[in-house]
């Protein structure tokens, strides 16, 4: 039996016609329909377009956000289709705690792909409205075969990521991450994480997280990583009902929001008076920030380039213009409403402000400074702009990939396969909210 409930068999009778049904013509020079893209986030698992073999791979809708997962093999797809159909209806108090943690589903598509029909489970896409997407599929689980596996398809499964599914319990089948420090993304595919052994785990998550020698972990990054994970161990201590094999979570984060974190983290780590307003040479510590421009209009022993004064110029014109609209009772009014600034905790708009007014010496790190002051005036545009909703969902992690789903054959027991692999990745990733000194001492 591999149903959630006895709703499943209705469910299943209606395969033949997807909830959505939705046909469109195809381009002749990409073999898809219109508005249709290749998930450009995949990141393992799944295989990519490939016309001359006519191969089908994750895709996404450009318009809203969703994603289309095809229904490869009928019997995997019907067993994963009955899985989110039925969790939509179940009123199982443990199993509506689920709902919060698996992508929201849309039901089925049928989209015509290479002249013929393929019909896709429509999910929301976990990176929807991210700029920079760091995505990493993580496995679960010691076994991924499922009870109606041969032994040729368990010895198969064994030989899979060994060395990390022994150590740890989970495995790490690929993931993309945006460099914070260049912008750059890279890539590492299933091959990748199948060379990982225990220390190489550790050193993917770095990566992944955007941690070196020289960029020290973000504790908002893995707090809230952690909320996630915290939640789903919850979950699978309390759930007796099914056996989760070959699932896997999905973690992802915008590294945009990560850079904007990192560098208001070094800012107050580094604060001081001094930073507020810095004198134009180093034997003038008398200039203030108000008259800094001034003596730099009427300096007439420092010769500037034409091109340095306009930008100076731009940049001192959109620091007043800001300031201005700050100063206006504390609110700011887009498309004709209304928004209150956020005056309190870490992403002080009035702080930003200050770092927009900081100046330094114009004649050796003028490029240097002017690439901060846009770091700056990014970040407060984006404070300014973005909703407390956007400021708290950067990260995200779901819960994905439910074709080995079966009902537990004793339901008094928990499924210590996956509770095994969750635990072993949360204490990874809490290992790295330990501090330097304190992790040396």
């Amino acid at each position: 039996m591999t149903t959630l409930d006895s709703q499943t068999d209705k469910t299943l009778c209606n395969l033949d016609k997807p909830s959505n049904t939705e046909l469109a013509e195809i381009p002749s020079d990409h073999g898809l329909p219109v508005g249709i893209s290749l998930l450009e986030s995949r990141v393992a698992g799944h295989p990519s377009l490939d016309i001359e073999h006519q191969t089908i791979g994750m895709l996404r809708r450009i318009s809203d956000g969703r994603v289309f997962k095809p229904v490869v093999k009928p019997l995997l797809g019907k067993r994963e289709i009955s899985f989110y159909e039925n969790l939509q209806i179940t009123q199982d108090p443990v199993m509506l705690q689920l709902k919060n943690y698996v992508p929201r589903y849309y039901g089925t598509t049928e989209l015509k792909i290479f002249g013929r029909r393929v019909t896709f489970l429509t999910l929301k896409d976990i990176t929807d409205g991210m700029a920079e997407p760091c995505v990493m599929d993580i496995k679960i689980g010691r076994r991924t075969w499922d009870p109606l596996a041969t032994p040729e398809k368990r010895a198969t499964e064994e030989l899979k990521y060994a060395e990390s599914k022994r150590t740890y319990g989970f495995c790490i089948t690929g993931f993309q991450v945006y460099c914070v420090s260049s912008g750059k993304l890279k890539q590492f595919g299933k091959h990748y994480g199948k060379t990982l052994d225990a220390k190489g785990v550790v050193e993917a998550l770095k990566i992944f997280l955007n941690i070196s020698p020289e960029r020290p972990p973000c504790r908002q990054l893995i707090v809230m990583l952690l909320s996630f994970l915290w939640k789903i161990l919850l979950f699978f201590r309390i759930q007796r009902l099914f056996r989760f094999y070959s699932s896997s979570l999905l973690v992802a984060y915008d590294a945009k929001r990560l850079r904007h974190y990192l560098r208001l983290n070094n800012t107050n780590v580094n604060k001081s008076p001094s930073h507020v307003s810095t004198s134009l040479s180093s034997t003038d510590n008398s200039a203030t920030t108000s008259n800094v421009f001034k003596n730099m209009k009427d300096a007439t022993s420092y010769s500037i380039p034409n091109d340095v004064k306009t930008n100076r110029n731009r940049t001192a014109k959109r620091v007043r213009f800001v300031k201005r609209s700050i100063s206006l009772n504390g609110k700011c009014e887009s498309s004709n409403k209304k928004k209150t600034l956020n005056r309190s905790g870490s992403c002080s708009p009035d702080f930003r402000v200050d770092r927009l007014c900081r100046t330094r010496s114009y004649i050796n790190k003028f490029d240097d400074d002017i690439a901060r002051t846009k770091e700056d005036y990014d970040d407060l545009l984006n404070e300014l702009t973005s909703s407390t909703e956007e400021k708290q969902n950067w990260v995200r992690i779901n819960m994905i990939d439910f074709t080995h789903v079966f009902p537990a054959e004793d339901q008094n027991t928990l499924d210590l396969n996956y509770l095994e692999g969750i635990e072993n990745l949360i204490k990874l990733v809490e290992m790295f909210l330990v501090s330097k000194d304190t992790a040396t001492a």
